[in-house]
């Protein structure tokens, strides 16, 4: 008996630009970006929102094979620059997660200083149509043991601030990695989220509390294809991900795909 897997993709991107080498492990370059969108609208992808992900998910709805959504995180300026377009022009919907407290102001990563939307820029993102959602604690993870109160304090902290700046009700809810224990979950609905969304691998099976969302963090476009396929989506959640990680199975994949691509480099 073959295995329905009632679960759309929900692709998770970070920063989108030319920076500095050490900010771009989680990043991708504008130009592959692009790709990765024309290769969507080309091969007939359907592209969700997190609503129709989640419904599909508890069985509301039937979502065609080719059905993902894209998440974008961090609230960095090149949301706007270099993916708001992109997004308009294939006329692709996603879920930007923001952190209130770096709106207008800048982030760093690994020491690089990027700056971040403006809250003009986050009220045409609305106005278009695409949805905003909260990076709680500040882009911390909860991976683990977490401070519970800190993390609490974090978001009625964040809160306060989307609802002084913007008319719009905030439904979802991501973390970096990890996901709530119980009295995190019951605190956060009821701040009104309906879901929330973390990085796979998540070892358990998606559920409101916590759905992993594949990172699209990589130029190669075999590892893309690789993450987007249904084989990656069967495995992306089960505990057999860290022996994949434990024996570095994934870097090999890495490996065997650059080799691929300097042998059709040079024919």
């Amino acid at each position: 008996m073959i295995r329905i897997i009632k679960e759309a993709p929900v692709l998770l991107y970070h920063n989108i630009g030319h920076y500095h080498a050490d900010a771009m492990e989680d990043g991708l370059l504008p130009e592959t970006f692009r790709q990765q969108m024309h290769f969507f609208s080309e091969n007939g992808y359907n592209i969700v929102t997190l609503n129709q992900a989640l419904d599909h998910l508890a069985g509301r709805d039937h979502l065609p094979l080719k059905s993902l959504a894209l998440t974008i995180d961090g609230g960095y300026r090149d949301a706007y620059t270099d993916v708001f377009p992109v997004l308009k022009n294939h006329n692709f919907h996603a879920t930007f997660f923001i952190i209130p407290e770096c709106i207008g102001r800048e982030r760093k990563i690994k020491g690089e200083p990027i700056k971040c939307l403006t809250w003009d820029e986050v009220h045409k993102i609305i106005e278009s149509g695409m949805n905003v959602g909260l990076l709680a604690y500040k882009g911390k993870s909860i991976k683990g043991e977490y401070d519970e109160s800190a993390v609490m304090e974090s978001i009625v902290s964040a809160m306060k601030i989307l609802k002084s700046k913007i008319d719009y009700e905030i439904q979802y809810c991501a973390f970096k990695e990890g996901f709530p224990e119980k009295p995190l979950w019951n605190f956060l609905q009821k701040q009104g989220f309906q879901a929330v969304f973390t990085q796979c691998p998540t070892n358990r099976k998606p559920s409101l509390t916590g759905i992993g969302r594949i990172q699209i963090d990589d130029d190669d476009h075999n590892i893309f294809l690789t993450k987007i396929s249904k084989t990656y989506l069967f495995f992306k959640d089960k505990r057999s991900w860290k022996y994949i990680r434990k024996y570095k199975i994934d870097r090999l994949a890495h490996r065997i795909s650059e080799t691929l691509n300097r042998i059709k480099k040079n024919r």
